[in-house]
């Protein structure tokens, strides 16, 4: 079973473009498939980003399930 989420540097690998840009994408709401936690929330020094993989999946293209199937095959 996967994960619900996918890193960072996993996504920005995929796309092509760097973890920052990434994380502005997502901080300027651009991109949908995750979402940034204030520092001042969670008590730590930095944002917090959380990517959904299911979400990520959706805007690259990948139904869900069906790289899965390619691999079984």
């Amino acid at each position: 079973m996967q994960k619900e989420t996918i890193s960072i540097s996993a996504v920005a690998q995929i796309l092509g473009c760097s973890q920052q840009s990434v994380r502005e994408h997502i901080r300027q709401g651009i991109w949908n498939f995750g979402e940034v936690i204030p520092a001042k929330k969670t008590g730590k020094k930095m944002d917090r980003f959380i990517i959904y993989r299911r979400k990520f999946y959706r805007h690259i293209g990948i139904e869900e399930g069906s790289h899965e199937k390619t691999q079984d095959a």
